[in-house]
Formats: structure tokens, C-alpha cells, sequence
């Protein structure tokens, strides 16, 4: 009979997530996890494979936090343009505004293993289409009530979306200040009301 295991894969895998988040996957040594995941290297190959499994397992659960959450707060907003704007808000205060994270940790992945790592370079294109889609119900959700044109493409919309939200990320890495980001979501934004 199997032991059962003397920790919570949940929360290990949380915390090797925060680590890849600030460190990104290759400044997260195999000992920096062990220390901040608080297992064994043996639990660690025991339970989630080598450091790559590891890792696509923090991206999934990462992506999965991150979409209910995020389409949580668009969804459950008086209409679709008001849901989008707060959708904004929260990636600008809770990822952008993070000062060990500074962006979305897909993101971050993309820019630092997309080119060489397939596997993750289709989970970054999932998690892609995961949010566009959220923009893409809340604009069709806008059509239906008239709030917005009609006469818009809003698969368009949602993808242009999509990328100024990741985008606001990159700025904040790269040292935007907090005032240059928020004028630009109040740029994109403006796409909503013309």
C-alpha cells in the first residue's frame, strides 16, 4: 500500500509558482524549490516529475486560478464594458502593480522559454484564447443589450484586448511607471466607447 504523503500537493505547487513567478524558470534552481516548496528532491520527482513537469503543473494550476478569477470579476459586472474595465483594474492591481512579479506569470514564461519549449508555448496559446473568449462573451453580452456597436468585430475586439492587457505586463517590466500604464489601459479602453 502506498504512503500517503506527509504534505499538500496544492500548496507545494502554489509555492513553486510564486517562485517561478518572481525567479522565472530558470533563475528557480532545483534547490531554491526544495527550500521554498519544503520537500524533498524525492517528492518532488515522486510527485511531479523533474523540474519541466513541475513547471507546465504550476503554469496549469496558474492558468486555472487565473481565468476563474479573472472571468469572475468580468462576468459578474453590470455589463460587458463595465465587467472589461474591471478586468483591467484587477490585472493592473494585482499582477502589474506587484512589485516581485511586475507582470502575468504566462507572460513572463513566454518571453523567457516560448521559443524553445513547445509544451508551454501551447498552454501560453490556450491561455490566450481562454481570454479572449472572456472578452469576446462580455462584448457579445454588450451587443445584446445595445451598449455597444453592433457593428464591430468583437472576435477583433476581444483579440486586441487580449494583447494590450498582456502588453500592460511587459511595460511594467521594462519600468513604466504606474502613470504611463494606467494611461494606457485608459487608451485601450477607449476602443470600447467609440
Amino acid at each position: 500500500m502506498p504512503r500517503a504523503k506527509a504534505f499538500d500537493p496544492d500548496i507545494v505547487l502554489d509555492r513553486a509558482i510564486e517562485l517561478f513567478w518572481r525567479r522565472g524558470y530558470e533563475g528557480a534552481s532545483m534547490a531554491k524549490l526544495l527550500e521554498c516548496m519544503g520537500i524533498s528532491r524525492q517528492s518532488l520527482y515522486d510527485t511531479f516529475g523533474d523540474k519541466h513537469r513541475l513547471f507546465l503543473a504550476a503554469i496549469d494550476r496558474y492558468c486555472i486560478n487565473l481565468r476563474s478569477e479573472f472571468e469572475r470579476i468580468v462576468s459578474t459586472q453590470a455589463s460587458g464594458t463595465a465587467g472589461i474595465r474591471a478586468g483591467f483594474d484587477w490585472v493592473r492591481s494585482e499582477v502589474v502593480e506587484h512589485p516581485e512579479h511586475r507582470s502575468c506569470l504566462m507572460a513572463n514564461s513566454a518571453l523567457e522559454l516560448g521559443q524553445r519549449d513547445p509544451e508551454l508555448r501551447a498552454r501560453v496559446a490556450e491561455h490566450l484564447l481562454e481570454i479572449e473568449e472572456v472578452f469576446f462573451t462580455a462584448l457579445e453580452r454588450d451587443n445584446v443589450t445595445g451598449e455597444i456597436n453592433g457593428k464591430r468585430d468583437n472576435r477583433a475586439l476581444a483579440r486586441f484586448l487580449t494583447n494590450s492587457m498582456h502588453g500592460l505586463g511587459v511595460l511594467s517590466r521594462g519600468g513604466a511607471s504606474q502613470l504611463a500604464v494606467r494611461d494606457t489601459i485608459e487608451t485601450t479602453l477607449s476602443v470600447l466607447t467609440v
